[in-house]
């Protein structure tokens, strides 16, 4: 049974070049974001997991309030140096972080978070939580492609028109998350290598996502519903916010519709770093959000 999530976990690797600091400001924003909008007497524990190169670049610049549990471990405390792990793009190895490192750490409900996500609204340690189960995003299977790849291996029936857990953020367990790493190991194979062998297999498509794993293992195994609301009885937009989001530059417009008489309909908002949004953008667009009567006693963003 899930009680509370009150924990998250957010993969960082700064670039290696000069929008490496923009990454890191993106980071700094979530985080003074979370410490704004948590809601709960204990400190909501954030985990940032970032490669060995970087780990003390974000300790020394991160920022830290009383709020938010900050720690910032090494990828290499994770998964040892021969692992199939580094064998991935960097977009799939954040995904590998949010299912193993969960795993292995126990946790049980957490948070999955990317810098590129802001937290704009109130929550708490109950807030995505109902009869012990849950409140996550949902979305068609219809949408991408890898819902039907990921179902030919895992061995489940692809049904278009059925729904699989949603993007970033979202809620997780951590016994799901380790259901679905185990599920390809391989004999002597650990899952990370069974996993990155695929990916090498399948290049030019995206073979696999943590959401599309973590969800058709379970559907496999009859339990998703053991720990997650149904889709069809949840709220549509509990965590995100789609309305205020941004994925694609067409979609920068909806910067404006940041004010007070406008605001999100949901607790977190993805802002894209790709669609050439900036920093500066973003920080005005959240800062329009805040009433003044509430800047003196809250973190700056």
């Amino acid at each position: 049974m899930l009680i509370e999530v009150r924990q998250a976990i957010l993969p960082l690797a700064l670039r290696r070049d000069a929008r490496r600091w923009d990454d890191l400001g993106r980071a700094s924003l979530l985080i003074a974001s979370l410490a704004r909008h948590w809601r709960d007497r204990a400190p909501f524990r954030l985990l940032v997991v970032a490669p060995h190169r970087e780990v003390g670049t974000l300790r020394r610049n991160l920022p830290r309030f009383a709020n938010i549990d900050l720690s910032i471990r090494s990828e290499g405390d994770f998964f040892p140096a021969f692992s199939g792990f580094y064998f991935m793009h960097g977009w799939h190895r954040q995904q590998i972080i949010k299912l193993h490192v969960p795993a292995i750490l126990g946790f049980g409900g957490y948070l999955t978070l990317d810098s590129d996500v802001c937290c704009v609204g109130d929550f708490g340690a109950t807030t995505f939580v109902t009869d012990g189960r849950a409140l996550s995003q949902w979305a068609y299977k219809s949408r991408h492609d890898w819902w039907r790849q990921t179902a030919e291996v895992v061995g489940l029936p692809h049904d278009p028109a059925d729904h699989g857990l949603s993007v970033t953020p979202n809620i997780l367990h951590g016994s799901l998350a380790a259901q679905a790493l185990e599920h390809f190991r391989i004999g002597m194979l650990s899952p990370t290598m069974t996993l990155s062998g695929w990916l090498i297999r399948r290049l030019g498509s995206v073979p696999w996502t943590e959401y599309s794993l973590y969800t058709c293992v379970a559907q496999l195994r009859g339990n998703l519903f053991d720990y997650h609301v149904p889709w069809a009885t949840s709220n549509d937009t509990p965590l995100l916010s789609y309305s205020h989001s941004i994925w694609y530059p067409s979609q920068c417009e909806r910067l404006s519709l940041y004010t007070p008489s406008c605001r999100p309909d949901a607790p977190f908002v993805v802002l894209q770093s790709s669609t050439g949004v900036s920093l500066a953008l973003v920080k005005a667009a959240i800062g329009r959000l805040i009433s003044p009567a509430s800047t003196s006693s809250t973190p700056d963003l």
